[in-house]
């Protein structure tokens, strides 16, 4: 059938791609969990946002590439708190919950098991499955960028930081605005990490205030 040949064009596009992709190649090198290891790299280089003894939230984390960055530098006196629906094996140092983030139960367990205001810095890497269809995607990530919010006023430390995924697109301004509401600063930025057909970028915002 057209649809079997067709899931099996793309498979065999996506594997060339994992193949000639040198940061696919490097985490393969270093042992690293996913190429997406060297965007918080980069960003935290840039931004200089890990600290040691911080607690670091990570959300959408599995397979654990930002987690196992985060780990080794904040060191034995600080902890992260890794957050997916799908299930990630044990990293060091790391908690994991399996949860639905944009689910309000899970912002409350969240609350419970850490306290309130004790996250220095929240990571999303989280997406939606992409349909095509604009409006839907736009409203996916919506919902997903609403729930980080939620989570930074409800367990954000004051002057704590935040770094999230976002599709760069005609919401974007309007994104910058609810959160310069929120942070003191607020940047977008594009790793070299990211592939440079992706629409894909990340905002950068320190200096919550609550």
């Amino acid at each position: 059938p057209k649809s079997k040949q067709r899931q099996n064009r793309s498979s065999s596009q996506w594997q060339q791609m994992q193949e000639n992709d040198g940061f696919v190649r490097e985490a393969a090198r270093l042992g690293v969990r996913s190429r997406s290891y060297f965007k918080i790299e980069e960003i935290d280089r840039r931004f200089e946002l890990f600290k040691q003894g911080q607690t670091v939230l990570d959300l959408g984390a599995s397979p654990g590439g930002w987690s196992q960055y985060v780990s080794s530098r904040i060191g034995s006196q600080g902890s992260v708190i890794a957050v997916d629906l799908l299930d990630m094996q044990p990293l060091n140092q790391v908690y994991f919950m399996q949860c639905d983030i944009t689910q309000q139960q899970a912002v409350d367990e969240l609350t419970s098991a850490f306290g309130e205001r004790q996250v220095n810095v929240v990571l999303s890497d989280m997406a939606p499955n992409i349909t095509g269809n604009s409006t839907i995607d736009s409203r996916n990530f919506s919902k997903i960028h609403e729930a980080i919010f939620s989570v930074c006023r409800t367990a954000m430390a004051e002057q704590g930081s935040l770094v999230f995924k976002f599709f760069q697109d005609n919401e974007s301004s309007s994104l910058r605005e609810v959160c310069a509401a929120q942070f003191a600063d607020c940047k977008f930025y594009k790793p070299k990490a990211s592939r440079s057909k992706s629409q894909e970028a990340y905002m950068i915002a320190k200096g919550f205030n609550g």
